[in-house]
């Protein structure tokens, strides 16, 4: 209804001017033939009039108007206008067109500016009409090819440095929305997601897909169990999206494909599983082009075939590309022209992405989809491992060596509460977990992280005791004092981790 109005005042504005302009234009040649010349000195207003309150292209058709009215009427008709006279009329006239043409460019520039932002967030800029690696420390927006999802910019963490870009080909495939997503994890690790679906209501489907990856991840699982629990997540939303009994295939109009990646920034090892997606490419620090040779798992509710992962080491400086590609059959040209682009040295990450973005897309009726990964390692003098014996007597230990080390760090009033934290954990582990046992302390990004390592599988519960209880107020003294704790699993067992931001104002309580 709005709108409506505001189309309804500008078509009458526009008629008004004109019909000023004509009305003066009439009496100006009026009063000429009586021998009189009169210059209506309203008529310089009017084409910056018009353009303070109308679109651009009805302002430049009324300042047209206004400055050919002006010529005609002073310059032909009107006869007796000295020539300085229809010079100033003409010129003062061809000014005020002259500034309603930027006064039109910079309204339409302050409008335009909100929905150009808004786009930004599911389309970035093409790479011909800017410099991509003007702006490196900034966040880079995700795209999704239309129809798709919104995901908001991505992280930045300081562990890996990202860039994402989504394209669409000259064709379509079909309905398809793709995404990217970064997702920090305990321990200073990272996630990476690369995924799409096609068809029926895709844009959906991949939102929720994504909203699943990112709860799933919370929970640390495994790169090959997570795509399992996916799989299940894909087929309850969309029933139709299972495998059949006998022929282990699906007639369903619905695809999905998906591959998601674990950095961990403490060993510089990449754990990676993917389910219908292109194996991802490596660029190693001095600059030689691989792609990765991984299991190719099938497409999510395709089969019940298990999914597998792989480990890779990612040394410091290696940038990892992980992309999604619309046309299976060009798959394999796609990634030589990939790698043949990569091979040829970038000034940033940014512009890496793009030139992977445009090698993708040489193939026709294609989207892609690219995030870039350039890693980082952790300051080998903000970590601190120790191999613990399974004896109770470790726990001293344990408390020694976590005091020595935040004194090296300065982080002396930090002690009290990560001494607590890593009694308990220890305590834990060895009263109810089995050997190796190892301990870890992490300083980054201005947090504390303590992890314990043992060899049992068995995941511990956080429970309220009871006032007679002898045990079980371990986990809740750290879930109180840390402001993150979880579990993961690895093929070793399991490790118990706690965070928390030291903050020497604080008042620590030991109870």
């Amino acid at each position: 209804m709005t709108t409506m109005t505001a189309a309804r005042v500008n078509r009458w504005l526009c008629v008004l001017l004109i019909a000023y302009i004509a009305g003066s234009c009439a009496v100006q040649l009026e009063d000429s033939t009586g021998g009189l010349v009169r210059w209506s000195g309203f008529s310089v207003l009017v084409p910056v009039t018009a353009a303070a309150l109308l679109p651009m292209r009805r302002s430049l058709l009324i300042g047209a108007a206004t400055l050919a009215a002006t010529v005609v009427t002073y310059g032909f008709a009107i006869h007796g206008v000295s020539a300085g006279g229809r010079t100033v009329v003409i010129t003062a006239v061809a000014l005020s067109f002259a500034l309603s043409i930027v006064v039109s460019r910079v309204r339409s520039h302050r409008l335009n500016a909100p929905a150009t932002a808004t786009r930004n967030r599911s389309c970035p800029p093409d790479p011909a009409d800017s410099d991509p690696c003007s702006t490196p420390e900034a966040p880079h927006p995700v795209a999704v090819s239309p129809p798709g999802i919104l995901p908001a910019a991505l992280p930045q963490p300081a562990v890996v440095e990202l860039a994402g870009h989504c394209r669409t080909g000259s064709g379509r495939l079909g309905v398809r929305a793709q995404w990217l997503d970064a997702i920090p994890l305990s321990g200073a690790r990272v996630g990476l997601v690369a995924g799409a679906v096609t068809g029926p209501n895709a844009d959906a489907t991949a939102s929720e897909l994504r909203a699943a990856v990112r709860t799933l991840a919370d929970v640390d699982l495994q790169p090959e169990e997570l795509l399992a629990h996916l799989a299940d997540v894909l087929a309850r939303l969309r029933p139709d999206v299972r495998a059949g009994h006998d022929t282990q295939t699906t007639t369903s109009s619905v695809s999905a494909q998906c591959l998601y990646a674990v950095y961990d920034p403490a060993s510089c090892r990449c754990t990676i599983a993917c389910a219908g997606s292109p194996p991802p490419a490596v660029i190693a620090p001095d600059g030689t082009v691989a792609s990765l040779d991984l299991p190719q798992g099938p497409p999510l509710g395709q089969t019940d075939l298990p999914f597998e992962a792989t480990e890779i080491d990612l040394p410091e400086g290696s940038t990892l590309l992980l992309y999604t590609h619309g046309d299976a059959a060009a798959r394999d040209s796609g990634r030589d022209e990939l790698l043949s682009a990569l091979a040829r040295p970038q000034r940033c990450l940014d512009a890496t992405c793009l030139s992977a973005v445009k090698a993708l897309l040489q193939a026709p009726h294609t989207q892609v989809a690219v995030l870039a990964v350039r890693t980082h390692a952790l300051d080998t003098r903000t970590v601190a491992t120790w191999d613990l014996p399974a004896d109770p007597a470790a726990v001293s230990y344990a408390r020694s060596h976590i005091a020595e080390k935040l004194a090296a760090w300065g982080l002396t009033d930090a002690i009290p509460t990560t001494e607590l934290i890593v009694s308990e954990l220890v305590t834990n582990a060895i009263r109810h977990a089995q050997p190796p046992i190892q301990l870890r302390l992490i300083h980054h990004a201005g947090s504390l992280v303590c992890e314990v390592a043992d060899g049992s599988s068995t995941s511990p519960h956080l429970r309220r005791a009871r006032t007679f209880d002898e045990n079980g107020r371990g986990l809740f003294i750290v879930a109180q004092l840390a402001e993150r704790w979880g579990t993961r699993h690895s093929h070793y067992g399991k490790i118990i981790w706690a965070e928390h931001t030291h903050a020497p104002d604080r008042a620590v309580t030991t109870v």
